[in-house]
């Protein structure tokens, strides 16, 4: 069978991941599942050699190996080559993070608008992926209202227009000011009154939830790219991590012409564990030891909704009592926002 591989090839494959997490404790085979396009289940069974493993298994383990080898992804310590960072003890004295409105300008932040920069500018592709609640939607918003002057329209897929072409061109066209055709049989026709427009008003198109899009629907967008960048249209494909190892290891054609005119990509890892200490003590929460901020840190995982969401909490049911955070009150809130169960 082509899926079959020798034994020594496997066993070598499955050597290489366990030799990988030993020497990075702070991962798991879950922590390289979003970076592949196997299954928890499969990823972790193959690790502990309940299975043997194929083809596909053995491509995909050595292809998150070598990404995470260069620093790709899975940084140490929840940071890329620009992120703030910090000591094992947080009690070490770090960099303010700025704040704007409701808005912390973390460095995910940053890199957002990096990117979007960029990709106006060149009229380029660019492509962001980070987990979900890291924070890439909120720092598009927060481009835009400070780039009112860089026309720009952001289209989110759903259940409907992530497989339905018509749909999302039909949509698309409302979004960039074009009143659209009904009709099965009117796509081709908005399709080129959505290039015609894009030609005659460029901007920069956003497009969110990528992760749900299918190849169909990537086709269009890379069409329309490919008719409208000369004139000044660039594109921003904002994704879970999935669509990385999608767009990499794709055979089909279509993502991969799409994949061949990507001009840059952002691999974000979310708030760092320094910017989350600077935060927390910005937001009142001093009184607090190593062992509980280590948990948090933990269950946050990244993403910048979650650490709001357990302030909020903190600050309206435990701060006014007086009370220090330790790390039942972190497991405790775990457990009531996101059904975690956590050693407290």
């Amino acid at each position: 069978m082509d899926n079959e591989l020798p034994d020594h090839e496997v066993d070598a494959a499955r050597g290489e991941l366990n030799v990988f997490l030993r020497s990075r404790p702070d991962l798991s085979p879950i922590d390289l599942v979003p970076h592949t396009t196997l299954s928890d289940c499969t990823l972790r069974s193959f690790a502990g050699g309940h299975i043997r493993g194929g083809r596909r298994v053995v491509s995909e383990v050595r292809r998150v190996l070598d990404l995470a080898r260069l620093g790709e992804i899975l940084q140490p310590s929840g940071g890329g080559p620009q992120a703030i960072t910090i000591r094992e003890s947080h009690a070490a004295r770090v960099l303010r993070v700025a704040k704007r409105r409701d808005t912390y300008q973390i460095e995910t932040l940053k890199r957002v608008a990096q990117m979007l920069d960029y990709c106006a500018e060149q009229c380029a592709i660019g492509v962001i992926t980070a987990d979900f609640g890291v924070g890439k939607t909120e720092s598009v918003e927060v481009w835009r209202r400070g780039h009112r002057d860089v026309p720009s329209a952001v289209f989110e897929f759903d259940e409907f227009t992530r497989s339905n072409k018509i749909e999302f061109i039909r949509l698309l066209a409302e979004e960039i000011g074009i009143q659209p055709a009904i009709g099965s049989n009117n796509g081709a026709k908005v399709f080129r009154s959505v290039v015609e427009k894009l030609r005659e008003e460029p901007r920069l198109l956003i497009f969110d939830q990528c992760e749900a899009a299918q190849v169909r629907v990537f086709q269009i967008i890379r069409q329309i790219w490919d008719r409208t960048h000369e004139y000044g249209v660039g594109i921003v494909l904002l994704s879970a991590p999935v669509l990385l190892a999608r767009m990499h290891g794709s055979r089909m054609s279509d993502l991969g012409a799409l994949t061949s005119r990507v001009g840059a990509w952002a691999q974000l890892v979310g708030v760092s564990k320094a910017e989350m200490a600077t935060i927390v003590r910005q937001e009142g929460v001093k009184d607090m030891d190593e062992a509980a901020f280590d948990l948090w840190w933990k269950a946050t995982g990244g993403s910048m909704r979650r650490l709001l969401a357990a302030l909020d909490m903190l600050k309206a049911k435990h701060l006014p009592k007086g009370k220090p955070v330790t790390e039942e009150t972190i497991a405790g809130i775990a457990g009531y926002l996101w059904g975690m169960k956590m050693a407290g």
